[in-house]
């Protein structure tokens, strides 16, 4: 970038020096295409470096090991950003979630919370549900939920989408930020067989996952991305595609994808 310096220095002295004002308006051209042949060389460098980094970030997550995954929660106040910057764009998945289950006009008189974390969206479900359990397999997270959800009527119970039985069948099943760390196709699937079981004949799935910032949806949204990134939209058609289950809304935030699906009352 030293040229382009030292460049930019001359427009600006030619500029002050009204003999000088043409030739520095011709200066200036020049540097401009200087600074887009830089930029157009820096640009597949870039986005491979962007690439490697969303890869690197989803097989690290997918490769996490419960006992890894409940120590980074455990040493955390905070471990998924609920008072930092990053706090408006969930506080936008669950607006978008809730307001998505009020369309409906309807209340759930069972509904069943998967990876409850530390209650954020737990206390938001609670005025829509007569009664609610939340579950996750993180003891920390658990004790971290009761006390924020102190006084409600919500029963929590610590529970394993991929190791432990349904507990029953519920109408209203809520599943966000789960499933897009697991391992692959197969899990997906398997998660979603369990969810389909887990749920009463009319029932809603409400299925969420981050997309992450605008430069990570593009790379994901690429034909490299496509082919080897595990995208919520790719695990969203994979659970869509069950039998049982008709996708009835979707809706994308600036950095989750949501979507509600309903189990037909009678499956072929």
């Amino acid at each position: 970038m030293k040229p382009f310096g030292s460049a930019l220095i001359g427009v600006a002295r030619r500029i002050s020096q009204p003999e000088g004002r043409e030739h520095a308006c011709r200066s200036l051209v020049s540097f401009g295409q200087q600074v887009r042949s830089y930029a157009a060389s820096v640009e597949p460098l870039r986005n491979a470096w962007h690439f490697a980094k969303a890869l690197h970030g989803e097989t690290r997550w997918r490769t996490y090991k419960q006992t890894d995954y409940a120590e980074y929660i455990a040493m955390c106040d905070d471990p998924w950003g609920y008072s930092s910057w990053t706090s408006a764009f969930t506080e936008q998945k669950f607006e978008a979630a809730i307001e998505t289950l009020s369309e409906l006009g309807r209340s759930f008189e069972r509904a069943f919370e998967i990876g409850c974390a530390q209650g954020a969206m737990t206390e938001r479900l609670v005025p829509l549900c007569k009664e609610l359990l939340a579950v996750d397999y993180v003891p920390v997270a658990l004790e971290r939920a009761r006390a924020r959800c102190r006084g409600s009527a919500v029963s929590f119970a610590r529970w394993d989408l991929q190791a432990d039985p349904v507990p029953g069948q519920f109408d209203l099943i809520v599943i966000t930020d789960v499933l897009a760390s697991f391992g692959g196709r197969r899990d997906v699937r398997r998660a979603s067989e369990k969810l389909v079981t887990a749920l009463a004949p009319g029932g809603y799935l409400l299925y969420g996952d981050r997309v992450g910032d605008r430069i990570t949806q593009s790379i994901q949204n690429s034909w490299l991305g496509r082919l080897l990134l595990f995208r919520p939209g790719k695990i969203l058609r994979i659970i869509a595609a069950h039998p049982a289950l008709v996708q009835v809304a979707r809706r994308n935030t600036e950095r989750h994808l949501l979507a509600l699906l309903q189990k037909r009352a009678a499956t072929l």
